[in-house]
């Protein structure tokens, strides 16, 4: 069984990310969850190297975020990545986000791009 690595809830999200990678030029990938430590995207890329660090970039509104991660685990259907540094602000951002729209916490879902 895996360990729980998140502090806090991961929020499912439909995000989207600019991802780059040393050997590939940046594409956009759905974002599934998000934790203050790390998030779940797509991989319509089909990245299959754990360890590797990748660029997220992440724009909101009149707010950007350029993110160092690592990915963690990959296969098919997605890619789980940890961030190099807590990202609680796009974190707090989203869940505020969230709030205002009175949805339960469990029941969360929502377009950022």
């Amino acid at each position: 069984m895996q360990l729980e690595r998140r502090s806090e809830q991961r929020l499912e999200v439909s995000l989207a990310v600019e991802l780059s990678h040393a050997d590939s030029p940046g594409t956009t990938c759905r974002v599934h969850n998000l934790a203050p430590e790390g998030m779940l995207l797509e991989n319509n890329q089909q990245l299959s190297t754990i360890g590797a660090r990748v660029e997220l970039q992440i724009k909101w509104s009149d707010r950007s975020w350029n993110i160092p991660a690592l990915i963690t685990h990959c296969n098919s259907e997605c890619i789980g990545v940890m961030f190099c540094q807590r990202q609680s602000e796009l974190y707090r951002t989203v869940t505020q986000l969230t709030s205002s729209h009175g949805l339960p916490k469990s029941r969360r879902h929502f377009v950022v791009s």
